[in-house]
């Protein structure tokens, strides 16, 4: 009888436990949720990467065309019903001078600077962007901080090749990086 017993405990509690063995794994999912996504997954590849004085600089400059069928494409980064109401934009929500400036314009540029050493994003930075037009107007650009990256609409209303010089200020020391960028 007291075999049965230690029989049945023993089949009883090799039972209750299996299931245990059969779940899934949580491992470091607040981890992953954590990690700064890559710019250049969700955008492709940059239309400038560069390093300047210490600085990685990826610029990206789009079509606002091509920057809403980007964000559509990539709800999970970027959500955005289809009047442009309620938009997100990297899981934070933006108020509506912010919308409008991202959304402003006929291109959208972003800018995504880090510490070329060790790849850590600079705090307490601004940037902005001088445009030279084909036609040798100026003008200047504040880009908006979003959470990892700056951004803002642009307007590039003539045809033909544009001077860009983008800019980032830490400290009261700017580092800036030109480019040429062309509208056809």
């Amino acid at each position: 009888m007291k075999t049965n017993y230690a029989f049945l405990s023993t089949v009883l509690a090799i039972a209750l436990t299996l299931p245990m063995f059969g779940q899934g794994t949580n491992d470091d999912k607040t981890k992953t949720d954590m990690k700064k996504h890559d710019m250049s997954k969700m955008m492709g590849k940059p239309t400038v990467d560069a390093t300047v004085e210490g600085l990685h600089m990826k610029v990206w400059l789009m079509t606002q065309k091509h920057h809403k069928k980007m964000m559509k494409e990539n709800m999970g980064h970027m959500m955005m019903d289809k009047d442009m109401k309620g938009m997100k934009h990297d899981g934070m929500k933006m108020d509506k001078a912010t919308k409008e400036a991202m959304m402003a314009g006929t291109h959208h540029i972003m800018l995504h600077v880090t510490d070329a050493t060790s790849g850590k994003e600079i705090a307490n930075a601004t940037a902005n962007v001088l445009i030279v037009s084909p036609s040798m107007k100026h003008s200047t650009v504040d880009l908006k901080p979003m959470m990892n990256h700056f951004g803002c609409g642009l307007t590039l209303d003539e045809k033909g090749k544009y001077t860009i010089t983008a800019s980032i200020t830490i400290n009261g020391i700017s580092k800036s990086k030109e480019f040429q960028y062309t509208v056809k």
